[in-house]
């Protein structure tokens, strides 16, 4: 037997070896399709994701509780006090 006839020849043979070839080509095919299916999921998901966070971030801006006015005191005659900051060993002080 020469080399040319190593492989068997016949119908069997190569409907086997065609099917072999079908198979593993649509495994391949099938992978990438999951895997491209999965990175659209997965792409979907974190845009949503992001649009929530950034519609909760607007409407805390738009409908949050404001901070009161605690660095404005005010004097008997309704005028503001200005407060001044020294700076000392120990630290600020404000008078």
């Amino acid at each position: 037997m020469t080399a040319s006839h190593s492989a068997p020849l016949g119908f069997p043979h190569n409907l086997y070896a065609a099917l072999r070839r079908l198979s593993t080509f649509a495994i391949k095919g099938a992978a990438a399709l999951f895997i491209l299916v999965m990175a659209s999921i997965i792409a979907i998901a974190t845009a949503a994701a992001g649009l929530a966070i950034a519609t909760v971030a607007v409407l805390i801006g738009l409908f949050g509780s404001r901070p009161e006015r605690s660095n404005v005191f005010e004097d008997t005659d309704g005028q503001g006090v200005t407060l001044n900051a020294r700076k000392t060993p120990r630290g600020w002080t404000v008078e």
